[in-house]
């Protein structure tokens, strides 16, 4: 038996899942990470984290790994690989020993709206060719903004790496990699596979301080010794290049055919949907990511600013399972609500100003049912936005996410989007790392071939016809009032 590792380094905490060669789960950690210096006051829409807490993280949860592996009885030497992943947009500079020169700048940290805007003036014609407009997010924007800002900082850095080129570094002792995924916002090139020219010769960043870029899913190095002095984790085990935590969090989703559509409803909802064809859209709504493998597929979609956030801000102290069950009897509703929590929204639409608003009744449960309703209007909007781009989807949706435990939430969202929902068992990104390491190394097949191995779906809701003629009457009055209150048009 080969045995398998993921890794998924979030904000907050790490995650390692050890898997067998059919996707058995045999192993799952998790723990918080404890930043190693106390957190300073930053400007409104900075957020850094010191890079040395995760090298903290790494090691802890690698040596749980051997302990608990070796309490299983599990041979050390039949770990076939591992393979890793970050946020998506988080940078760091380092020097030529990998050692981090200032706090990471994270995937939500905005400072560099400047910088973003000047590039995308520079990047016009390349902004069309990779149809996506560089945000102030994007890591590319964060690493101009350090050459301007910190001059000395820029001069000093060998290379600039996002989260999970660290994470590679960290298991290989090589930090100089990175992987097609995560690189997507530093403005690699994905069509003609290379770093644009526009990068050197007009924003003057050197390529040399740029990582090598390799396909997501290739072995990218091995273990080091000194790994395993620090943690007792094996050397000489194959590291597989890994990708953003959404795309992993796809791979675990199970979606694996063209047409299938990837939903993650948390904090924030977002879509994505599997095609094999590039989708452009220069209103900035939408990006491609490429999904992992030989054969060239896409990952077009975007993160909108609602979620089940929502319901703690506007229902802060219910039973969520009473009322879960009490929205079933009170849908459909004819109440409408666009379910921010924060101002501005990003996808389906861009809206800096865009704010909540409710109309409906004040009785408590319709009022919910009309939230539940409200963010499954803006993932049926999400999916018509992308059909309205010219990708094709399909009647399949798989989802993820911390509100997915909801299942009165789910039926509701099948019978608003009228397609089959499939939960998986795992849903954990660390699991699609899994997946992808497995791909790599086990089977040396395309990815969609290992996810149809390795995931099953705990929960499959079908939409209930019936209810199809109100929620379509509905869902217009909801397009109707979005378009007449934040003025755009559904296109």
């Amino acid at each position: 038996m080969e045995f398998v590792i993921g890794i998924d380094l979030g904000s907050t905490g790490i995650r390692g899942i050890v898997t067998n060669s059919v996707g058995k789960v045999i192993l799952s950690k998790q723990l918080a990470i404890t930043p190693s210096y106390k957190a300073r006051q930053l400007p409104a829409g900075w957020y850094e984290q010191n890079p040395k807490s995760w090298i903290e993280a790494l090691h802890r949860i690698l040596k749980e790994i051997v302990k608990e592996l070796k309490k299983l009885g599990i041979p050390l030497q039949e770990i076939s690989a591992i393979c890793t992943d970050s946020t998506s947009g988080t940078i760091l500079a380092v020097d030529e020993f990998g050692n981090p020169l200032i706090p990471a700048i994270m995937y939500n940290d905005i400072r560099a709206q400047d910088e973003a805007e000047k590039i995308q003036k520079i990047a016009i014609s390349f902004s069309q060719k990779v149809g996506y407009k560089f945000k102030a997010s994007f890591s590319l924007p964060k690493i101009l903004w350090i050459k301007q800002n910190r001059p000395s900082i820029y001069i000093q850095t060998k290379k600039f790496l996002h989260a999970n080129d660290f994470l590679v570094g960290l298991l290989t002792g090589e930090y100089f990699h990175s992987d097609i995924s995560n690189c997507l916002k530093a403005g690699f090139d994905f069509i003609d596979e290379r770093w644009p020219g526009f990068i050197e010769s007009e924003l003057e960043i050197s390529f040399e301080k740029l990582p090598k870029v390799v396909p997501s899913g290739k072995k990218i190095g091995v273990t080091s010794t000194e790994l395993e002095k620090n943690t007792g984790f094996p050397s000489g085990v194959a590291v597989i290049s890994g990708a953003t935590d959404s795309i992993m969090a796809l791979i675990a989703s199970g979606a694996s055919q063209v047409g299938d559509i990837f939903t993650s409803l948390g904090t924030t909802l977002v879509t994505r949907i599997l095609t094999d064809k590039l989708v452009y859209d220069m209103q900035g709504r939408v990006y491609c990511h490429i999904f992992p493998g030989k054969t060239r597929y896409y990952l077009p979609g975007g993160a909108s600013s609602v979620g089940a956030e929502c319901l703690h801000a506007y229902f802060p102290e219910i039973n969520f399972a009473l009322f879960d069950q009490k929205a079933l009897e009170y849908f459909p509703t004819n109440g409408i609500t666009y379910p921010l929590v924060k101002k501005g929204e990003r996808f389906p639409f861009v809206n800096p100003d865009a704010e909540h608003f409710y109309m409906g009744t004040t009785e408590i449960y319709e009022k919910y049912t009309a939230y539940l309703q409200g963010v499954a209007f803006v993932e049926r909007l999400s999916i018509e936005i992308l059909e309205r781009l010219g990708v094709k989807t399909g009647s399949r949706v798989f989802t993820i996410g911390g509100a997915t435990k909801s299942r009165p939430w789910l039926q509701i969202r099948a019978d608003v989007l009228q397609k089959t929902i499939y939960r998986p068992k795992i849903i954990e990104a660390a699991y699609g790392a899994a997946i992808l390491a497995a791909s790599a190394t086990i089977y040396k097949e395309d990815v969609l071939g290992t996810i149809k191995k390795f995931v099953q779906p705990d929960i499959i809701i079908k939409p209930r016809i019936e209810f199809k003629e109100k929620l379509t009457k509905n869902y217009k009055d909801f397009c109707a009032e979005l378009m007449k209150r934040f003025n755009f048009k559904i296109e």
